[in-house]
């Protein structure tokens, strides 16, 4: 009876001991939940804060501008001169020149030194004389015919250019009716024309007005009129002056 009752003490004290560990492992249990929550005033960590920014953030900044370059304008210096042979602009009545060169050609000579470009000479078809008055006759000739002399090809268009120069002698108080075959021919619509001429005492002869006419969609700047007879060395102090004043 006595070995009966002592083990039923020990059984029980088993029991009570085996409750209690199991009480103990499930409060440490829900104090670990407690301690890894975050408190009520703390918030959690934010994943987007703890995540590296994405490749093509990271490297945007350092990539330089793709914007394009400007492109710098193109320019042709286009004369025409009546000099057919090395002697002289007749019809402006220049002195012959030593380097070979008509006035409004060493003109043209002069302005392309200074902007660059292509310099282009506008050859008619039908050389003019190269005596004076021969000339002059055929040039009012032509002008009462209201004539549109051919010339040869220039080897460029000058539409493809930005800023076109265009030089020329003045005839009869007006453009060699060359010129209006040239402005004819070609649509400087949304160019830059700059015109500049030799004479004999006319200045440009109202033939800035004319070009304007011609070709109402260009911008036409202000030209340069030299005394054919006046035209040497010293013109290049008159044609960087000029050019100074055009902004161009």
């Amino acid at each position: 009876m006595m070995k009966k009752t002592i083990s039923l003490i020990l059984a029980a004290a088993m029991i009570l001991s085996m409750a209690a560990c199991g009480g103990q492992g499930a409060a440490a249990s829900s104090a670990a939940q407690q301690a890894s929550a975050p408190s009520s005033g703390e918030a959690a960590p934010s994943a987007a804060l703890e995540a590296p920014a994405p490749a093509a953030a990271q490297s945007s900044a350092a990539e330089p501008s793709s914007a394009p370059a400007e492109r710098e304008p193109r320019v042709l210096v286009v004369y025409f001169s009546s000099a057919n042979t090395a002697s002289a602009d007749v019809v402006s009545g220049a002195t012959p020149r030593a380097d070979g060169l008509g006035s409004t050609a060493y003109l043209a000579q002069l302005i392309h030194d200074e902007v660059g470009g292509d310099l282009v000479e506008i050859t008619p078809e039908t050389d003019y004389p190269v005596e004076y008055n021969a000339t002059t006759d055929v040039a009012k000739r032509e002008q009462d015919d209201n004539a549109r002399p051919a010339f040869q090809p220039l080897g460029v268009n000058p539409e493809d250019y930005d800023v076109i120069f265009v030089g020329y002698p003045v005839w009869w108080y007006t453009l060699p009716m060359l010129l209006y075959t040239f402005f004819d021919t070609y649509d400087f619509s949304g160019k830059t024309i700059v015109p500049f001429n030799t004479h004999e005492g006319s200045r440009d002869g109202g033939t800035y007005r004319e070009i304007a006419a011609f070709e109402p969609n260009a911008a036409v700047l202000d030209g340069l009129a030299v005394n054919g007879r006046s035209v040497g060395a010293d013109t290049a102090d008159a044609v960087k002056t000029w050019l100074d004043g055009l902004a161009l």
